[in-house]
């Protein structure tokens, strides 16, 4: 009978601390903004699969102490929202991007709705951007201007159902190596045969131009997408 009495008191015991430990505001606040061209003041496109992200780190009640790292996802167009986020002060740092290095904000506080913008120097730039269909070839010209002393490494026409298209998310595509660096007003053309078997007539896709620099850890620039009906 004792031992009886012994677990139904660690029981409630048990149940009282879970509800005390529950018993917490959820998070009530939201951060949201855009990765902006500080030369040009434009979007700099990105992309989600392995794509820029920004990591923020809420600080502890203990000097010195932080909670675990969470993770913002970058959409394809450069903008970013979270809105499940606890009021508080929080480091925040953008990482694996497409742009030059920026430094890391020891001490942001995100309360209500907040609005953070990332000012960057893209690696990439790409210039004069036009897709056009042409019977059963869909046909991309573009310019790339570089940022840094880097090479351009890679070039590549993207085409997946989803928006989210890039090199990570392509379902057909075409890249070239291929004489990237020889000169800066060069216009590159890239092409892809709508003839392809995992086309599917009467389906729309998205197609996107990218380009990679061979700047040690950077993402693929890109830009902004537009949809083709096969």
């Amino acid at each position: 009978m004792n031992s009886f009495k012994y677990i139904m008191f660690y029981i409630a015991l048990a149940l009282m601390y879970s509800c005390e430990k529950d018993n917490y505001d959820a998070p009530s606040a939201e951060l949201f903004g855009s990765f902006i061209d500080a030369e040009t003041h434009e979007p700099v496109q990105s992309e989600i699969v392995q794509g820029s992200v920004i990591q923020i780190i809420e600080h502890g009640w203990v000097s010195g102490q932080t909670n675990i790292t969470q993770t913002l996802v970058v959409k394809n167009d450069g903008t970013y929202r979270n809105s499940m986020i606890f009021p508080g002060e929080y480091k925040i740092s953008a990482v694996q991007g497409n742009f030059q290095p920026i430094a890391p904000i020891d001490t942001f506080e995100i309360k209500g709705s907040t609005k953070l913008d990332f000012l960057v120097i893209p690696y990439l730039r790409i210039k004069d951007a036009s897709i056009v269909r042409n019977g059963n070839i869909v046909m991309a010209t573009f310019k790339v201007e570089k940022t840094t002393n880097d090479n351009i490494a890679r070039i590549g026409l993207f085409s997946h159902p989803n928006i989210a298209v890039g090199t990570n998310t392509s379902l057909v595509m075409s890249q070239s190596t291929a004489d990237l660096n020889s000169d800066p007003d060069k216009i590159y053309t890239l092409q892809i045969d709508l003839n392809n078997p995992n086309f599917i007539a009467g389906r729309s896709y998205y197609f996107r131009i990218g380009a990679l620099s061979s700047a040690s850890g950077a993402r693929f620039n890109y830009a902004p997408s537009i949809n083709i009906t096969i």
